[in-house]
């Protein structure tokens, strides 16, 4: 009896365990490092502006991005895919919205509307430039969005991108984007965006993790029960300290993801001085 009641104990604190370390993979909450520039931003998929009610609504997706007050948004299924509403080019709608400019990069071209992947920014932007991740021509267009803002003086490249169903495409869109990395290896930089990667030890997932220096992979698909890790945030020769889901009333009904938002730190600090001559 004594035996069998360990064997409780340990199965119970098994269990803590693993809740713990869910919960700690679900959130940071920490504070800017003093004398780093902070940068909010978010990823999110918007599913064409349809939610989990049916309703397409892209008013109600600009009122979720202007009340996560960040200052650089990624946003995937942007726009009219047999979904939505034909002819409404919503890249423009949510830049007016939001009051946020919009830097697309359409993986699907129409005369009634376009679809694909947008940067809403609300700091300047130095550059910026959209570029074809497609895996062939029975797959469907995939493509990534490069820009590079200005926060506190400082340049971050955000790359923001949706990539495909496949393990084997995923493999390749991966090494295109570390490929476009590594062109400036130097430069602080944020990956972000809808991967479909759920399985937490993948071989894409640790490309990444040998790659960037951190990441945040809360619980964000489906919206209204979030069991996978879909949306994720890396960053390079920065910090991030704080990432979250954000699950509200609207967020749960706006889209089928929840968005993931994040504060990352910028500066010197944010990285060894023998990688800043890079």
């Amino acid at each position: 009896m004594v035996r069998l009641a360990g064997l409780f104990r340990e199965a119970r604190d098994r269990r803590k365990a693993r809740r713990q370390e869910r919960r700690q993979r679900d959130r940071r909450d920490g504070a800017c490092p003093e004398g780093m520039a902070p940068l909010r931003i978010a990823t999110w998929n918007i599913h064409s502006s349809v939610g989990t009610d049916a309703r397409f609504d892209p008013a109600r997706i600009a009122e979720v991005i202007r009340a996560l007050d960040v200052d650089v948004i990624a946003l995937q299924e942007v726009g009219w895919h047999h979904r939505g509403e034909i002819g409404l080019d919503q890249f423009a709608f949510l830049a007016e919205a939001t009051g946020m400019s919009a830097y697309a990069g359409p993986t699907k071209h129409n005369l009634r509307a376009h679809y694909g992947n947008c940067v809403l920014s609300r700091l300047p932007v130095i550059a910026f430039r959209p570029f074809d991740i497609s895996a062939g021509a029975h797959r469907e267009p995939r493509g990534a969005v490069e820009v590079v803002v200005e926060t506190g003086g400082h340049p971050v490249r955000v790359i923001a991108a949706h990539l495909g169903l496949d393990p084997w495409e995923r493999a390749q869109q991966v090494d295109q984007i570390l490929s476009v990395v590594d062109e400036k290896p130097g430069l602080p930089t944020v990956f972000m965006g809808d991967l479909n990667e759920w399985t937490r030890n993948s071989p894409r997932l640790r490309r990444l993790a040998e790659a960037f220096e951190d990441v945040g992979s809360p619980r964000s698909f489906p919206a209204r029960l979030p069991t996978l890790r879909l949306d994720r945030i890396y960053v390079r020769h920065a910090r991030l300290t704080a990432f979250e889901i954000v699950r509200t009333k609207a967020t749960r009904h706006a889209s089928d993801h929840l968005p993931v938002r994040a504060v990352i730190g910028v500066g010197d600090a944010a990285y060894p001085s023998s990688e800043r001559s890079r």
